[in-house]
């Protein structure tokens, strides 16, 4: 049970990336006052937290009840979405483009909350735990990662007074690779299940 929570919670936190998120944190405080910037990173993981915990709830029934997606079909799918993710990530070292506005908190919901947070990662990530593991320990572990990636955030606002853009993007590339590898993981454990139930429905 501890295991399980604990790998869960640290994949939906790799699904989240805080790193592109402390990037985030350093462009908005050349432009904006501090306590805006907090403001902004309290709401935007609190509307992350929730779009993710309504996957987490509902996701399972909509794919698996209603349009009778088994968890297989869901592996490849999602696999294949992380590894676009990861490659990209691993590409571009996290590129963050922000419209301009006036008001800070504007920009909670979108981009930061979706799809920076809450993007199609951890989405995935939290149904597919809810799918393996049941809704508790997907909901406690995408709960210590919108967490950790707060504290990190706040950490980054308070106690960096500069951020080395380079370090920070070789993380992101970096973190993109394990999300590549993961999502290849997924694929090829879902494409085996569905093989496997191939060839027990032929014999």
């Amino acid at each position: 049970m501890l295991g399980e929570l604990l790998s869960s919670a640290l994949l939906m936190l790799i699904m989240i990336d805080p790193s592109d998120k402390i990037l985030l944190v350093s462009l908005l405080r050349e432009d904006f006052h501090i306590e805006d910037v907090k403001g902004l990173i309290v709401r935007s993981n609190v509307i992350g937290f929730i779009l993710l915990f309504l996957f987490a709830i509902a996701g399972k029934i909509i794919l698996q009840d209603i349009f009778h997606i088994s968890l297989d079909s869901l592996r490849v799918a999602g696999g294949f979405v992380l590894f676009k993710i990861g490659l990209d990530a691993l590409e571009g070292g996290g590129m963050i483009t922000l419209r301009k506005e006036k008001n800070i908190l504007a920009l909670a919901a979108v981009p930061v909350a979706t799809p920076l947070i809450a993007g199609p990662a951890a989405i995935t990530a939290a149904i597919t735990l809810t799918a393996e593991h049941g809704i508790l320990i997907s909901v406690i572990a995408t709960s210590i990662a919108i967490l950790v990636n707060a504290v990190l955030m706040l950490i980054a606002l308070y106690a960096m007074k500069s951020v080395n853009k380079n370090v920070l993007s070789v993380t992101i590339r970096i973190i993109g690779l394990f999300i590549m590898a993961i999502g290849a993981q997924m694929m090829i454990t879902g494409a085996g299940g569905i093989l496997l139930n191939i060839m027990r429905a032929s014999n």
